[in-house]
């Protein structure tokens, strides 16, 4: 039985899915304005891990993932650069979908954007003004909180402490409330400055670079944030859908009004759970632009650190609760390094020892794994179905690798096991096999061992480590670990 925590209801609880082992999920995208950080990164691979394991489990995922390509950040950052948002929101938009592919993360049925969706957008809010659940003024349409009783239900939040991050001294026109949220935001004209701006060696008249708007009943103008998650998860799954998906500081303003939002036009729940990854810290404190803190996903990987590949990148998020603060420093990201390494040395051990002992038939572990490899199986998939706990799952791996080793078990149907359980991990095996180059370095390392010659021998095993080829020698052999 699959039990997942609700932010929604603050508990875990068993998943049902509205359509019998259909599940249709939504998580919330990027805003396009600059590249991903690794923040971004532990988001989409938790999900990206919940919708494999939902898979592997039996059931039809519709998977969903927006891009917001319009959105005041977009419009502040493209007149900085002086391009215009679109071109901008493009340019980003196709590195994150290189992200995501050198990640390994499954793609969505859908990557539905703003800027394709604005019909949807404008028909929602009709429907929001029509029900009084809305109002147009001099600079926009906002959404009237007050029209809804049981406002801030997953944020916990009262309607008095929803000022934290209104616009209230930046409004030019009043609203009712200063706790409502613009639905719409008509853009008022704008005298374009003169000459000429380069980009990618085109030259573009610069008057064309600020021209992001659209029309609508009440002007021209660009949607507001939260209403176009509201729009596009009913256009692709309708309402209700079952999960709802984003990292925990989506939960307020952004989740808390997608629901008031759906929920007053609609009369129905927006999704029946909500799911919130945790935030990724950097030496304590959270990583952002705004603190100067943050790691693009394309900086830590090109770090020249065996450490820093996209296969190890999944293993240390797996390496924690999906819903916990991960702490990234030298030591937990050793930590798991170390277990890592740990893991795929087993895995090349199984290869050489399972192919010698395919005659085995019987596999016993005598200890809090109990009698057999099926025990171990079930209760690894058990931990997961638990909230999706990769750590507690990967832990009991670990020691039940010890065990295995110490009883000299390498039994092939371990393998099979493994194989399995990377379906949904996607970090257990490597991604990439030894060219024909290192395999010539690795033959003129072990010639120099022979003639004793250990210090050139070392330089090269050294040289190896460094491209994620770790060395360790045997009695019998080298045991090769690839950790591409």
């Amino acid at each position: 039985m699959l039990q997942i925590y609700n932010t929604l209801t603050r508990k875990k609880e068993e998943l049902k899915a509205i359509k019998d082992k259909k599940i249709g999920m939504y998580v919330c995208g990027p805003t396009v304005y600059g590249p991903s950080h690794l923040g971004h990164a532990r988001t989409y691979i938790i999900f990206d891990f919940i919708r494999r394991f939902l898979e592997f489990s039996k059931y039809k995922v519709k998977f969903i993932m927006n891009i917001t390509d319009i959105h005041d950040d977009i419009l502040r950052e493209a007149k900085r650069l002086k391009i215009s948002p679109n071109q901008l929101a493009e340019k980003y938009s196709k590195e994150f979908f290189n992200d995501l592919e050198t990640l390994k993360i499954k793609k969505s049925l859908k990557n539905p954007r703003v800027s394709d969706s604005v019909k949807e957008i404008i028909n929602l809010i009709k429907i929001l003004i029509k029900k009084n659940c809305a109002y147009k003024t001099k600079d926009g349409v906002y959404f009237r909180i007050s029209s809804l009783k049981n406002y801030g239900s997953l944020s916990g939040r009262k309607i008095e402490q929803t000022l934290t991050g209104t616009r209230v001294k930046t409004d030019k026109y009043e609203k009712e409330e200063a706790t409502d949220f613009a639905l719409w935001k008509i853009t008022p004209p704008v005298a374009a400055p003169s000459g000429i701006v380069k980009l990618e060696h085109k030259e573009i008249p610069e008057e064309k670079t600020f021209d992001w708007v659209f029309d609508s009943p009440w002007g021209k103008g660009r949607p507001g944030w939260h209403i176009e998650c509201s729009a596009m998860s009913k256009k692709y799954l309708g309402i209700p859908f079952d999960i709802h998906g984003g990292a925990i500081d989506l939960i307020f303003p952004h989740h808390e009004n997608e629901i008031a939002q759906s929920e007053s036009a609609f009369n129905k729940k927006l999704a029946n759970y909500f799911l919130h990854s945790g935030l990724l810290f950097v030496d304590g404190k959270k990583m952002s632009k705004s603190l100067k803190n943050f790691t693009t996903i394309n900086e830590f990987l090109l770090k020249q650190q065996f450490t820093h590949s996209p296969r190890f990148l999944r293993f240390f998020i797996f390496s924690h609760h999906w819903r916990s603060v991960i702490d990234l420093n030298e030591k937990t990201l050793l930590d798991a390094f170390n277990n890592f390494v740990a893991i795929n040395e087993f895995i090349t051990k199984l290869k050489i020892n399972g192919t010698r002992n395919k005659k085995q038939e019987t596999n016993k572990i005598q200890t809090e794994f109990g009698e057999n490899f099926e025990y171990f199986k079930q209760k690894f998939i058990a931990f997961l179905e638990d909230d999706f706990n990769s750590a507690r799952a990967i832990n009991y791996l670990l020691k039940f690798i010890k065990k295995v080793e110490s009883q000299n078990e390498f039994n092939p149907e371990l393998l099979k096991i493994l194989k399995e359980f990377d379906k949904f991990f996607i970090c257990f095996f490597p991604w990439t096999k030894i060219d024909s180059k290192t395999n010539e370095l690795i033959k003129q390392r072990e010639t120099l061992r022979i003639e004793n010659k250990y210090n050139e021998s070392d330089e090269i095993r050294n040289q190896l480590q460094k491209q994620g080829i770790i060395l360790q020698d045997e009695k019998e052999k080298t045991l090769i670990v690839n950790l591409n």
